[in-house]
């Protein structure tokens, strides 16, 4: 009976021990039969979508932690740590997640708040996650920026039409589409941005009578446009104002702004087709112009062309804003963007098949094109194997190994200096290219290797005259290869054109201007000699260095076939 009775007792004791408990300070916590296994991932998310924490902005960190063992996680706290104190910025220093079972993923938002005294500078964090009887997963580190508080001022900033008769205007009872650009010209970032449209006597609003237009965040010096329709009656006389009112509300009042269009009955207006609306622009406080509508000729005239083959893949990449200290590349986001435009219309690309970043760090050119030891990125997944042909376009800074004279692509989150370590290596993207199985490779690069910039060297302390760059590389075979200049120049900027001096003639000639046979067709040839002759003269005149452009590949292929 006594044995029995143990035994009864033993087995009591096996069933109660998942619910055992052991103290641990705060409260009583379970103690499971077997570990739990913690991960944690940590993500900043922030409203402007800028990836920076604006003053008066809330963001949060998302922390998602997975318990993949086969016990539970007791009592878990997140445990935040920054490593200098940032006035203005405000956070939960731990954070109660409470249990984690077996098996299951926890998410949790921690807000991260920043008021008007918050300064310009770089936040790193470290987040640990601490378990009640010590399974913690290894800590995660986090960096991210803040921006001190400035205004913004939101204005009209230009305006077109697109009227009936096409003439460019505004004539009694004809239907009129008006594009209005709502610009942010002041220094820091508008929230919240919306326009309203108020007619007056003798106007009326058409099409779908939207008068209400949601323009969300406009970072200081970018842009947005909205359209509507309108038409007048017959009793506003020629050369009278026509009374249309656009008000411009942001999430802070104080910021809102009105304006009275200066539209005028039948007088020439600006044309729609006038309008620049080529994607967002970010310049540094001082350079933050006014958005106007007047059109740089490649932009708005843009030709046609015969379309691409189904499974052609393009890589457009325009790195723009470097790391501090670090010479911005002006326009290559501007390069970019037309660039890709010309790429669907001229050459013919379906746009699901591009593959376009602005601002590359190094893991994005990995992700891309692959790394030495994993060369199957991206490009490589995309590509069918001899039906594609593959167009890829870099505009940004390039350098070279101070050492070894190896050339390298300036991702924006490298150093010049360590570049090696940073940087993606120039070989190894002709090499990672060689093993695309394509049918035809084009490789159009408007960066210079040299370490120079048009607004001065890459490197702190070093004479020009010191840097050395390897000259001669291995590109794919039977690939077209052009760049914007020898591995020893600068590739000059064009400010009149707000394009790359390279790039300019580079679209220049796929508008047709490099077409000397005048068939139609663009081809390799062609547009070698047409770069080889504009690029040099310009360099010379408007920046007084030497820029002579280098094309290899077979000159009769052909870029893209214009439309008659």
């Amino acid at each position: 009976m006594k044995n029995i009775l143990y035994a009864a007792l033993f087995g009591c004791l096996i069933l109660l021990a998942p619910n055992a408990q052991a103290g641990k300070g705060r409260v009583n916590v379970g103690v499971s039969p077997v570990p739990p296994a913690l991960s944690m991932t940590i993500k900043f998310v922030e409203p402007s979508g800028n990836d920076i924490l604006n003053a008066e902005e809330t963001g949060k960190l998302v922390v998602t932690v997975k318990n993949s063992g086969r016990g539970d996680a007791f009592d878990c706290r997140a445990q935040i740590a920054i490593a200098k104190h940032i006035r203005g910025l405000s956070y939960e220093r731990e954070v109660a997640l409470g249990t984690i079972p077996a098996g299951e993923t926890y998410v949790k938002e921690i807000p991260l708040t920043a008021d008007e005294e918050i300064p310009t500078d770089s936040v790193a964090l470290t987040i640990a996650l601490k378990e009640a009887n010590g399974f913690d997963p290894a800590p995660v580190k986090l960096a991210f920026r803040t921006k001190s508080f400035a205004e913004p001022k939101l204005i009209v900033a230009d305006m077109g039409i697109n009227d009936q008769s096409r003439n460019g205007r505004i004539e009694p009872m004809e239907m009129t589409e008006l594009t209005v650009r709502v610009q942010n010209i002041g220094q820091g970032d508008a929230r919240g941005v919306a326009a309203d449209v108020a007619a007056g006597n003798n106007v009326f609003i058409g099409g779908e009578a939207q008068t209400h237009f949601e323009l969300g965040a406009l970072p200081s010096g970018q842009f947005k446009d909205f359209k509507f329709m309108f038409y007048t009656n017959t009793r506003i006389a020629d050369g009278e104002k026509i009374p249309l009112t656009v008000t411009l509300s942001e999430a802070r009042p104080r910021f809102n702004a009105q304006k009275e269009l200066a539209l005028v009955m039948n007088a020439p207006q600006r044309k729609m087709e006038e309008l620049v609306v080529a994607g967002k622009d970010t310049p540094k406080a001082a350079d933050i112009a006014v958005a106007g509508g007047l059109s740089v000729d490649v932009d708005a005239n843009i030709p046609q062309g015969i379309k691409a083959g189904k499974y052609d893949i393009a890589v457009i990449i325009g790195n723009k804003s470097y790391a501090e200290g670090i010479p911005q590349v002006a326009y290559a986001d501007r390069d970019a963007a037309v660039m890709k435009e010309y790429v669907v219309k001229t050459m013919g690309f379906e746009e699901h098949n591009i593959i376009y970043v602005e601002d590359a760090a190094l893991s994005k050119l990995n992700e891309i094109f692959g790394t030495e030891g994993a060369p199957r990125g991206r490009l490589y997944k995309y590509v069918k194997p001899n039906v594609s042909r593959v167009f890829v376009y870099y505009g940004g800074h390039g350098a070279p190994d101070l050492e070894t004279g190896d050339a390298f692509f300036v991702p924006v989150d490298g150093n010049p200096e360590y570049i090696r370590a940073s940087g993606y290596r120039l070989q190894t993207f002709y090499d990672n290219l060689s093993k695309i199985p394509a049918k035809k490779i084009t490789v159009v690069l408007d960066a210079c290797f040299s370490g120079n910039t048009d607004k001065g060297m890459l490197f702190k302390g070093i004479s020009p005259a010191l840097v050395k760059v390897k000259k001669e590389y291995r590109g794919p075979a039977g690939a077209v290869l052009m760049t914007s200049a020898s591995t020893d120049q600068v590739s000059a900027w064009y400010p009149e054109k707000r394009h790359s001096l390279f790039t300019y003639y580079f679209l220049k000639g796929l508008q047709g201007e490099a077409d000397a046979s005048g068939d139609g067709k663009i081809t390799v040839g062609e547009l070698s000699d047409y770069l080889k002759e504009h690029v040099p003269y310009m360099a010379r005149r408007l920046k007084g260095v030497e820029q002579q452009p280098v094309i290899m590949g077979n000159a009769s292929d052909v870029l893209a076939v214009l439309k008659k």
